[in-house]
């Protein structure tokens, strides 16, 4: 029975270029295995061929069955099968299969689907192999096992995410259900007409700066659009120009990026002997196909690319004058010259970070994925564009490709894939009544029940954390879903409009064994906040008072700036008071404006990783909010030792943070930090002599660096009153020891005027703490004497 339905459905597809998803459930191993066979002999018989895949989990014995049962039963097909262990699926990305089998019964990891979603071409078939909704729920999926944390059992996991999946496949067209135990068909596809589809030639355009060559590498007209933009940028520009591509993910963007970057590379070339192109991704894997179209048009162009490596992955490109550099959003920062820079899937990278690489660079192209497994959603390109076209020295060009590559437009199983893990979700669309709403803050808190079984609601809650600069994938969804440590709260407008998103995670209400476990250097899933407060502040009794970290916070983009990040805070410390929790407290990846948010709102810093992440390139903090003394006495003691540790390592690992940063770093809570260093009578000699003659900073480097450890192990209400930009002198100059040049521009200040204002700021802090111990005394130049 199975054969007549797959076969239509299949030669059906084929017109459009579409996919089918067959789901065979059932509980005999044998009886799956062989249902999934004939859907394939069903595939083949209407006319498919080629090779394909079969995906599951070789630890489990009952997936090797399967796998023999299925092997056995394609005999005598002439299909190819790649038998693959899941953990194979990232290097699957980017490849292209006629079908795939993904036997799911041991699993359901959401990144695994949502990764191999895409790799089957058009008129191609899917073959899920999924146990009965009643008999799923029953055990806990190697992802699922992942999810628990030393508080909890198995038993306290929940089953939603496999309960999304199963209602999402009898909802949507293009999915067959075949129950394997019965033969019988529990649900047809729902399509019975299909338009026809025939991709169209791309047409390379008559004249161009890019080679034709290039252009004829191109799988789609929407490829050579993005071509002929990057023509912009060849003519040395007498504005900044920047090139924003944006797509649904499978429409070609980084193959196009690829090709455009080795083609005017090739004329740019012809002009100067060198030339210096950059790309840069928050993920090395985000680049493979970029870089390796890069390479198929180098070749076309008849260069002969050399590639370094670094644990396999491609580093740099070199051919004849063309050097390709792949490099860190961070590290681009670093660099001082760049013909061209490229930056993918620019959406996760933060924006104060592409604000810089714009004003850095005068040729710049940023791309990003709308809707995908790397999807960060259309906010990327309304508040980059926005900042883009309001600077006025630069020319801007914005494409957004939409022909799939793959597979035809509206293929069914996208549209089931997106939906099932909220790839293409969207915020609530704002009117000007909303705006009204949250300046008369007008809002109401939702619990995790409102929002989580609510799929409007939902779908509004997770298009805000798509389009805010979060790295969302489908494991995300999975962790909120099914994680008994995990939980949503929202602000709702009155008339349901979702407009700040909150994921928090329980932590804490640690048992012995397990404090001790964490003190002897084990890892505590999911307890950051107390595996910090036992491995770096050795306090155990921390470990058992409970709280929540905030995972994830996020306002609608419209109405950023506004309150609502702060008002959510208030909402959620609130409810966490009435659950008796200790504390509130969140991790991030440090930059100012967000680091201000969160001081402004009474989180204390206690952590700070000692190195940058090495993804991000961010540094990692820990702030803590107490709510209740004696959470409030732990908090405390961190933060004082913290504080210690930051000002005395600046010099070292920390050397590299932006002033702006250490300072909310190092923010006065109304704690002293004990211990600060008293100066010697020669010390306090050589700082008068360099504050009002003529020694140099050189020669008193040493009390200097104590006189700015003493201003900042001190309470603002015990320290004279100094400007930010003194301030950001001291750090920048004194307690990071950075070159005149770079210590004035990371404060802000020209290097003369630097000279100049450290002279004055010692003399305060001397006044200040010295004032009743010293003289000055009276220079040949200068009549200056006594103390006023």
């Amino acid at each position: 029975m199975i054969f007549d339905v797959v076969k239509a459905e299949v030669e059906r597809a084929r017109t459009a270029r579409h996919r089918r998803l067959v789901v065979v459930t059932g509980r005999d191993d044998k009886k799956l295995a062989e249902a999934a066979a004939e859907a394939l002999k069903a595939y083949e018989a209407a006319g498919g061929g080629g090779e394909g895949l079969y995906m599951f989990q070789p630890e489990f014995a009952d997936a090797n069955r399967r796998m023999n049962y299925f092997r056995d039963a394609m005999s005598g097909t002439f299909l190819e099968v790649d038998f693959r262990p899941y953990k194979d699926t990232p290097k699957l990305l980017g490849t292209t299969y006629n079908f795939a089998v993904l036997d799911l019964v041991n699993d359901l990891k959401p990144n695994d689907v949502g990764r191999l979603g895409g790799v089957v071409r058009g008129g191609g078939l899917y073959v899920f192999l999924v146990p009965p909704l009643e008999t799923w729920r029953g055990y806990v999926t190697k992802f699922q096992s992942t999810l628990l944390v030393p508080q909890f059992t198995p038993a306290d996991l929940r089953h939603r995410l496999k309960e999304r999946f199963w209602r999402s496949l009898y909802s949507h067209g293009g999915v067959v259900i075949y129950d394997a135990d019965r033969g019988e068909v529990l649900k047809g596809s729902g399509i019975d007409v299909v338009e026809p589809y025939e991709p169209k030639r791309p047409e390379p355009p008559e004249k161009a700066v890019i080679p034709l060559k290039i252009y004829r590498l191109a799988a789609t007209q929407d490829q050579v659009e993005v071509l002929k933009l990057f023509e912009a940028l060849y003519s040395k520009p007498k504005r900044k120009q920047a090139i924003v591509v944006i797509a649904d993910r499978g429409r070609g963007k980084s193959a196009a990026l690829g090709l455009g970057l080795a083609g005017l590379g090739h004329k740019l070339r012809k002009a100067k002997a060198r030339v210096q192109i950059v790309v840069s991704a928050m993920e090395y894997t985000n680049l493979e196909t970029l870089l390796e179209f890069a390479v198929k048009g180098l070749e076309a162009l008849g260069y002969k690319p050399g590639l370094e490596k670094e644990g396999g992955e491609i580093r740099a490109i070199k051919a004849s004058g063309i050097f390709i550099d792949v490099v860190t959003p961070y590290m681009l920062l670093k660099r001082e010259n760049a013909d061209i820079v490229a930056i993918d899937e620019a959406a996760a990278v933060p924006l104060p970070v592409l604000y810089t690489v714009h004003k850095k660079f005068d040729r710049v192209v940023f791309a990003s994925t709308i809707h995908g497994y790397e999807g960060a959603g259309r906010g990327f390109s309304i508040r980059f564009l926005k900042y883009l076209r309001e600077s006025k020295d630069t020319d801007v060009h914005l494409y957004e490709m939409r022909e799939p590559i793959r597979y035809g437009p509206g293929d069914p199983v996208e549209r089931w894939l997106f939906d099932v893990f909220l790839l293409n979700a969207e915020p609530a669309k704002i009117e000007p009544e909303d705006q009204e709403y949250v300046k008369r803050k007008e809002v109401v808190y939702l619990k995790e029940e409102d929002v989580v079984k609510d799929e409007e609601a939902f779908r509004q809650f997770f298009g805000i954390y798509v389009q805010a600069h979060y790295r969302n994938e489908p494991d995300d969804l999975g962790m909120l879903l099914d994680a008994p440590h995990h939980t949503a709260r929202a602000l709702a407008l009155p008339n349901g409009k979702i407009v700040v998103s909150v994921e928090l995670a329980y932590e804490g209400g640690l048992d012995d064994l397990s404090i001790d476990q964490a003190l002897r250097g084990l890892k505590l899933p999911g307890n950051i906040i107390p595996d910090r407060f036992l491995k770096y502040w050795r306090l155990p009794e921390f470990a058992k008072l409970r709280g929540w970290r905030i995972v994830r916070i996020a306002t609608h983009p419209e109405l950023q700036d506004m309150g609502l990040g702060t008002e959510m805070l208030k909402k959620v410390e609130e409810e966490a008071r009435q659950l008796g929790l200790d504390y509130v407290g969140v991790g991030f990846g440090v930059y100012d404006k967000l680091l201000k948010f969160w001081v402004r709102n009474g989180y204390v810093p206690i952590h700070l990783s000692p190195e940058r992440n090495p993804s991000s390139g961010e540094y990692s903090v820990l702030l803590v909010k107490p709510l209740n003394e004696k959470a409030e006495a732990y908090v405390k003691y961190a933060n004082v030792e913290f504080r210690r540790r930051l000002v005395h390592s600046l010099m070292g690992p920390y050397s590299d943070l932006l002033p702006t940063e250490v300072r909310l770093l190092l923010e006065d809570w109304g704690w002293d930090i004990d211990g600060a260093p008293a100066l010697s009578k020669n010390q306090l000699d050589r700082l008068v002599a360099y504050a009002f003659g003529p020694m140099t900073y050189e020669n008193v480097t040493d009390a200097v660096y104590m006189l700015a450890t003493q201003y900042f192990y001190s309470a603002r209400t015990r320290r004279p009153t100094l400007p930010e930009v003194a301030e950001r002198i001291l750090i920048s100059k004194v307690l990071q020891a950075r070159p005149w040049k770079d210590a004035a521009e990371a404060a802000g200040i020209r290097r003369g005027d630097l000279m100049l204002v450290l002279r004055e700021i010692v003399k305060v802090l001397l006044f200040y703490y010295y004032g009743g111990e010293f003289d000055v005394p009276l220079f040949v130049v200068g009549t200056v004497k006594g103390k006023d």
